[in-house]
């Protein structure tokens, strides 16, 4: 039975708080993320993409070379056989999700077009049956859609979202597990669900996963995952599943992918600061001899006070420049022009 559908009797432990505290954190930096890398945002949200795609073909287990893969989706080579079509839809439909997961829906009818996009070309998907309790002579009257189940799960989570009275990526992963049970298609069910689950993740403001591979972590982590998947699922059916250690297993694989990302951001952030630094530098010695903060200042007014004050020490320090006087209105002056211009 649906834990989504149950979940005013989810009671969140005192630990997993902590985590989700934790990851709202990160969430607050989220614009710092897209302040840093502005303009090239949508370069590094391909560049990730490709990496997704990379990793959740060795999930699937494709039979694809590693050539043939990165081909496919780094050079976009026209795929040959039905799992490099495969390959080819996935490439597509995770692009689709980076740039419109907030507007991307999970209705039913959304997660069959994801499967038939995806998969259609070795059989057709549609919706499957389960047994229902009601008594009839007729034994299609005793069956219905799951596609049925299916809409009165996301009927909640939407009537949940709207009154905002329930911690959302909790909501998510717990609707998760439910698309996993109730595995509602023909075919294809498991690969479905792990789209589903990475459109979710981005859903929750989880946009570290614009900037590292979701998939890749996943993939280092895979076989636990299944463990947790598995035991969140037992007792599914009778109504009492156990999703909490599935739950602490992705909050600490979103604290993972964030310290990551984190530090990717950092070093490209970095890597600016430097370029910004040599472009200083070489302002500086088309300043005259002797020169102020103001004057570089003035020249590059989108530069920091401290990437401007890291240039003047490491040019102090590499005996380029050295201060005549000391604080904000101290004066510099270039020691020589042979040093400045690296003659002999």
């Amino acid at each position: 039975m649906s834990t989504v559908l149950n979940i005013d009797r989810f009671i969140i432990p005192s630990d997993v708080i902590v985590s989700l505290t934790n990851i709202y954190r990160w969430i607050g930096k989220n614009s710092f993320f897209t302040d840093t890398v502005k303009s090239d945002l949508n370069r590094i949200v391909e560049a990730t993409v490709e990496r997704d795609s990379f990793f959740l073909f060795q999930i699937m287990k494709l039979n694809i070379t590693d050539s043939r893969a990165r081909l496919i989706i780094t050079k976009n080579s026209a795929p040959r056989t039905k799992d490099e079509t495969t390959l080819f839809r996935i490439k597509e439909i995770l692009r689709k999700i980076q740039n419109n997961y907030r507007s991307f829906r999970h209705q039913s009818n959304d997660l069959l077009d994801i499967a038939t996009f995806l998969f259609s070309h070795y059989h057709e998907i549609k919706f499957t049956f389960e047994e229902t309790e009601k008594k009839s002579v007729l034994k299609s009257q005793s069956k219905r859609s799951k596609r049925l189940l299916l809409d009165e799960v996301n009927n909640h989570i939407e009537e949940i979202s709207q009154k905002k009275n329930f911690e959302k990526l909790t909501l998510y992963l717990n609707y998760y597990i439910d698309f996993y049970n109730i595995s509602p298609f023909t075919e294809r069910n498991e690969e479905t669900g792990l789209i589903l689950l990475f459109l979710l993740i981005l859903k929750s403001d989880l946009e570290a996963f614009r900037y590292i591979s979701f998939f890749e972590l996943l993939y280092n982590n895979y076989s636990e995952f299944q463990t947790e998947v598995k035991n969140a699922s037992f007792n599914w059916k009778e109504g009492f599943a156990q999703t909490m250690g599935f739950i602490r297993f992705m909050l600490a694989l979103v604290l993972k992918g964030y310290q990551k990302a984190y530090d990717i951001i950092k070093d490209y952030e970095f890597d600016i600061n430097l370029n910004k630094g040599y472009n200083i530098e070489n302002t500086i010695t088309k300043l005259p001899e002797i020169f102020t903060k103001d004057e570089i200042r003035n020249l590059h007014p989108f530069v920091s006070d401290s990437t401007i004050n890291r240039t003047l020490i490491k040019m102090r320090d590499e005996g380029l420049i050295k201060p005549l006087g000391k604080g904000r209105s101290a004066k510099w002056i270039r020691i020589t022009q042979e040093k400045i211009y690296g003659k002999n």
